[in-house]
């Protein structure tokens, strides 16, 4: 069973656009793939990106839908 906050993320596309508390400020799922992406490629593991557990339930999220489409 989905929580909340997961169901609101539900049907995401990469142009869809989330608050990101990290950040602090809104950003589209492409954009924080994209940095999630960046600091693992350039092994920037103290990123904050790289550490954010709101992004990796994101980035799961749209794994998930990329699967069902």
């Amino acid at each position: 069973m989905l929580r909340q906050p997961e169901r609101k993320l539900a049907r995401l596309s990469a142009i869809t656009e989330f608050y990101c508390r990290t950040k602090k400020r809104r950003l589209t799922v492409g954009d924080c793939l994209e940095r999630y992406v960046e600091a693992n490629a350039f092994e920037k593991r103290k990123s904050a990106c790289w550490r954010c557990f709101q992004g990796k339930r994101t980035r799961v999220d749209f794994a998930r839908e990329a699967d069902n489409d």
